[in-house]
């Protein structure tokens, strides 16, 4: 499933530290996968606090198996 291009602009020096935790490699693979780490994670907690209700995959078109789990 395509996602559409959301378009991000930071600072050099952010850029500078996704690079660093894109080599370290357990926060993500390249800039994108970092950054998308970092939002889902800020999500996550967002729902936890009760920020904003959490809502179904499913009614987004998205579907899941066991290996999505791991």
């Amino acid at each position: 499933m395509a996602n559409p291009p959301v378009t991000l602009r930071l600072r050099p020096v952010m850029i500078a530290y996704l690079e660093d935790l894109s080599r370290i490699g357990p926060y993500g693979k390249g800039k994108a996968g970092v950054i998308r780490r970092f939002v889902e994670t800020g999500v996550r907690l967002a729902i936890e606090r009760s920020v904003i209700q959490k809502r179904d995959g499913a009614d987004f078109g998205e579907e899941f198996n066991e290996e999505d789990d791991a």
